[in-house]
C-alpha cells in the first residue's frame, strides 16, 4: 500500500469527503458494511479509501490537523467537525507507543479482545487506558485500537518493538547470539544477538502473541474497588483485571490474529500439495507456537518410526510364519523398539527446544487461574489480597467424589466388557445354529463394543472436566495434571481391559486378534469421520462461523475479517489428538505380536491425520494462544510406562501362544517350569530395556556442550560484574574498542558475559 502523497492528496481527500457526506445525509452508520456497500462497490471503496489513507491512518499518523494540512486551506472548509468525527469513527486510530522511536512504526493488530454487546463507553475507555498506561502505573504499556467506533464491543490490541522485547527479556526465551550460541535474552545488550534489530525476524508471530497475552493477565487493579460502568462487580488491590473482566462476563475472550500472508504461505508446504512430504516444523512453530509444533513433531516422529515395525509385520503376514520363533522374535523386536524410539524422541525434543530457545526458559510464576474461587486472603509468597481455598477442602472433593465417580466409570467399562463376551458366547451360537448366516455377524460384537467404549471416553472426559473444574485448583498446571490423569487412567482400562481378559483369562488369541482388529479399524474410521467429514459438514451447515466466507471476504474491510475470526469455534487443545497417540502406541506395542499389521494401519491413519489436523487448525478452529513448550511433558512419562508394560505383556502372550504350547508338550516342559521361565525371560528383558534406555543420552553431546559451555559464561559472567564492581569507577582504564566477531562492547556489566565468551574461545 503506497502512502499519501501531495499529488494525489486533493483528487483523495474530495472522494472521502462525497463518501462521508453520502452516508451521513442517508443516516447510515458508517462502520456498518452493508451500507456502504450500497454506496460504493468493494472495489471503489479500496481504491477511494483504502489504499490512500488507511497506512498513515492506523499506523496513528494521520490526525485530523495534519488532514487539514494536506488538504490545504480550499478543502478545510469543506470539511468540518461532523464529518472529521465520522472519519474518525469509521478510521480509529492506535494509541501512540511510549518510546518515541516505534511511533512512527506501521501498527500490526495481534490481539482482539471481545467485549459483551452492551459494553458501556465509560467501561471501554478505562480499558484502554489501563492496557495503553505505563507498569508503573498499573498498565501495559500496549498499544490498543477502539476497533469500529468507541461504542463497539472490540478492542484490538498490538505492540511496540521495546515492549516485545523487554517481555522476552521477562520471559526467559533463549535468542541466537552473535557467536552462535544461544543464551537467555537480554535487553540492555540486544545489539549483540542476531536480528534484534528486526521484530518481525527476531520473535516468533506466536511469541509476539503469547508475550501480549500474559502482559494483559498481568494487568492488575491498582486503588479501583469495582469496574468503571459496573458498580457491582468489585475488585480487590492486585486483582487481575482479566479474569475478573471473564467471571463477570464483560470480557467474552480475546484471541490472536491469523496473519493471512504467513498463514498462505505456511498452508502451502503444509498440507495442500499431494506429494508426502515431512511437515515444514520451523514454520509451523513460527506461526502457531511450541506446544502445537511439538504435538505434530511427535506425530510425524511417531509415524515415521513405526515404518521398520509395519514392514516386519507385513512380512511375516506375507510369508505366513506361524512358528515359535516368529513370536519370541517379533515380542523382542516390539520391546527394543519401543524402548529406543521413546529414547530417540527425548533426544530429538531436545534439539527442537534448543532450537527453539525453550529449553532453559525461566520458570514463570504462576497466577491463580480464572475459574479459581475462595474467600479472600494473603498469598504468603507474593503478600497480595487474593482469594485462598484450603488445601484440605480440595483434598476431600478429589477423594470422596471425583475418586468414586472414577471408579463408577470404570465399573461401566468392566460392565460393557462383561456384556460383550456374552454378546459374543450369543452369537457364536447364533452362527453355528444358522448355515447360511454371514459371515460378518461374528463381527458385530467387536463393532458394537468399539462403539460403547467411544461414547463412553466421550462422556468421561465431559464428567472429568466438570469435576476437576469443581475442585477449585489454584494454578492451571495443577488443573491440567489432574484432569490428565483421570482420563489417562479411565482410557486405559476402557481401551484395553476386555484386550487383557481375552489374553490372560480366556487365553484365546483368534478371539484377541479379532478384536484388536476390530478396535483399530473401527475406531480409526470413527476418528476419520470426526475429525474430516464432520467439519466438512460443519462449513457447510455453518458457513459464517466455519470461516467459509473467506473468499467472499477478500476485498471486506479489515474490521470485518477480524470479526470472522472471531466467530470460529475456540481451538480445544491437543489433549485429544495426544490421547489417540496414547492408544494407538498402546495397540501397537502391547499386542501387536499377535496382529502383526497394526502398525501399517496406524500409518495409514496418521498420514490422513496429519493433513486434517493442519486444516482444521488453519480454517476450523480460532487461532490459539500457545506458551512456548521444551517437550510434550507428561505424556512422555505415560508413552514410557506403556513401554515398560509391554515387556510384561509380550512375554504373557509368547508363553500362551499355542506354538509355545505345542513345543512344550513336545519337550515334556510343564505349565510351571514354562512361568518360571516366561518370568525369567521378562526380568532379562526388562534389564535390557533399561539398559538401552540409560545407554542413549536423552541430550545429544553437542546440545549438552552448549548448555554448559552458557553455564560456565553466565557464572563467568557474574563473577566478572561482582569484580568490575570492587574497582569502583576510578579504575575504568582498560581498552575500548569492539570486540571481534561484531560483538559491540557496552559499558554495562551486561557485556562480560561476551568477554567471558571471548576467553573460552581462545582457550
Amino acid at each position: 500500500m503506497h502512502q499519501l502523497h501531495e499529488s494525489d492528496t486533493e483528487t483523495g481527500c474530495e472522494k472521502l469527503f462525497r463518501f462521508l457526506t453520502a452516508i451521513h445525509q442517508s443516516g447510515m452508520r458508517t462502520g456498518s458494511r452493508s451500507s456502504t456497500a450500497s454506496l460504493l462497490s468493494q472495489r471503489q471503496m479500496h481504491q477511494w479509501l483504502f489504499i490512500p489513507f488507511i497506512t498513515r491512518v492506523q499506523g496513528g499518523r494521520l490526525s485530523c490537523g495534519q488532514l487539514y494540512k494536506d488538504v490545504g486551506a480550499k478543502k478545510q472548509e469543506h470539511i468540518n467537525n461532523k464529518y472529521t468525527r465520522l472519519m474518525a469513527a469509521a478510521m480509529g486510530s492506535w494509541t501512540r507507543p511510549l518510546c518515541t522511536c516505534c511511533a512512527s512504526l506501521p501498527v500490526q493488530p495481534q490481539v482482539t479482545l471481545e467485549l459483551s454487546e452492551n459494553i458501556s463507553v465509560e467501561t471501554k475507555r478505562w480499558l484502554m487506558s489501563r492496557i495503553q498506561a505505563e507498569k508503573i502505573a498499573g498498565g501495559a504499556e500496549l498499544m490498543v485500537h477502539p476497533g469500529e467506533d468507541d461504542e463497539g464491543n472490540m478492542l484490538l490490541v498490538s505492540a511496540s518493538r521495546h515492549v516485545l522485547l523487554r517481555a522476552a527479556e521477562a520471559l526467559g526465551l533463549y535468542k541466537l547470539y552473535k557467536d552462535g550460541s544461544m543464551i537467555s535474552f537480554c535487553y540492555r545488550d540486544r545489539r549483540n544477538f542476531e536480528n534484534s534489530d528486526n521484530i518481525d525476524e527476531f520473535l516468533t508471530l506466536a511469541e509476539c502473541q503469547y508475550i501480549i497475552l500474559r502482559t494483559l493477565g498481568n494487568i492488575k487493579a491498582v486503588d479501583e474497588k469495582y469496574v468503571p460502568g459496573y458498580p457491582t462487580t468489585s475488585l480487590y488491590p492486585g486483582e487481575a483485571i482479566f479474569n475478573r473482566l471473564q467471571k463477570s462476563k464483560i470480557l467474552l475472550g480475546f484471541y490472536p490474529l491469523h496473519q493471512e500472508a504467513m498463514l498462505s504461505e505456511l498452508e502451502k508446504c503444509w498440507y495442500s500439495h499431494r506429494k508426502l512430504t515431512l511437515q515444514p516444523i520451523d514454520s509451523i512453530y513460527r506461526y502457531y507456537g511450541g506446544s502445537v509444533a511439538m504435538y505434530f513433531s511427535f506425530l510425524e516422529f511417531f509415524t515415521c518410526s513405526l515404518a521398520p515395525m509395519a514392514i516386519f509385520g507385513t512380512t511375516v503376514v506375507a510369508l505366513s510364519m506361524d512358528t515359535v520363533d516368529k513370536c519370541i522374535l517379533f515380542s523382542v523386536f516390539n520391546i527394543i523398539w519401543s524402548t529406543v524410539i521413546m529414547e530417540l524422541w527425548k533426544r530429538h525434543s531436545f534439539v527442537l527446544s534448543y532450537t527453539w530457545g525453550t529449553l532453559q526458559m525461566n520458570s514463570q510464576f504462576e497466577e491463580p487461574r480464572m475459574g479459581y474461587e475462595g474467600p479472600m486472603g494473603t498469598n504468603p509468597i507474593t503478600l497480595r489480597h487474593q482469594p485462598y481455598y484450603p488445601a484440605w477442602k480440595r483434598k476431600v472433593k478429589i477423594w470422596l467424589v471425583s475418586v468414586p465417580f472414577l471408579c463408577l466409570f470404570l465399573a461401566f467399562a468392566l460392565y460393557g466388557t462383561f456384556i460383550f463376551f456374552r454378546l459374543e458366547a450369543w452369537v457364536k451360537g447364533f452362527y453355528s445354529e444358522h448355515e447360511n448366516c454371514w459371515t460378518c455377524v461374528l463381527y458385530l460384537p467387536s463393532i458394537l463394543h468399539a462403539l460403547y467404549i467411544t461414547g463412553l471416553n466421550i462422556l468421561h472426559k465431559m464428567v472429568a472436566e466438570v469435576l476437576t473444574e469443581w475442585e477449585n485448583h489454584r494454578l492451571e498446571s495443577s488443573f491440567q495434571n489432574h484432569l490428565t490423569v483421570k482420563v489417562l487412567v479411565f482410557r486405559f482400562v476402557n481401551c484395553f481391559s476386555a484386550l487383557f481378559y481375552i489374553s490372560f483369562y480366556l487365553q484365546d488369541l483368534e478371539l484377541l486378534r479379532k478384536n484388536l482388529a476390530s478396535l483399530l479399524i473401527l475406531t480409526q474410521i470413527i476418528n476419520q469421520f470426526t475429525e474430516t467429514l464432520v467439519p466438512y459438514f460443519y462449513k457447510i451447515l455453518h458457513p459464517k462461523r466455519a470461516g467459509l466466507k473467506s473468499c467472499t471476504m477478500e476485498n471486506a474491510p479489515e474490521i470485518d475479517k477480524i470479526k470472522l475470526q472471531g466467530q470460529k469455534t475456540p481451538f480445544p487443545g491437543m489433549f485429544d489428538e495426544y490421547m489417540e497417540l496414547f492408544v494407538q502406541f498402546g495397540y501397537v506395542s502391547l499386542f501387536s505380536c499377535i496382529y502383526p499389521l497394526s502398525a501399517l494401519l496406524i500409518i495409514l491413519n496418521n498420514i490422513t491425520e496429519i493433513r486434517t489436523d493442519a486444516l482444521k487448525l488453519c480454517h476450523l478452529f480460532q487461532k490459539p494462544f500457545i506458551s512456548p513448550a521444551a517437550n510434550i511433558g507428561v505424556w512422555q512419562t505415560a508413552f514410557e510406562t506403556i513401554g515398560y508394560l509391554s515387556v510384561i505383556t509380550n512375554c504373557l502372550l509368547i508363553s500362551i501362544s499355542p506354538q509355545v504350547k505345542e513345543y512344550c508338550a513336545e519337550s515334556d516342559i510343564t505349565s510351571n517350569s514354562l512361568l518360571i521361565w516366561a518370568i525369567g525371560v521378562e526380568h532379562a528383558l526388562l534389564v535390557i530395556k533399561i539398559t538401552l534406555a540409560f545407554a542413549i543420552p536423552d541430550i545429544p553431546a553437542w546440545v549438552k556442550l552448549r548448555i554448559d559451555r552458557v553455564e560456565y559464561q553466565s557464572l563467568h559472567a557474574l563473577k566478572h560484574k561482582l569484580f568490575e564492581e570492587d574497582k569502583g569507577p576510578g579504575r575504568e582504564t582498560e581498552e575500548k574498542e569492539g570486540w571481534p566477531g561484531g560483538i559491540v562492547r557496552s559499558d554495562s556489566a551486561d557485556s562480560s558475559l561476551h568477554a567471558s565468551n571471548r576467553q573460552l574461545n581462545l582457550l
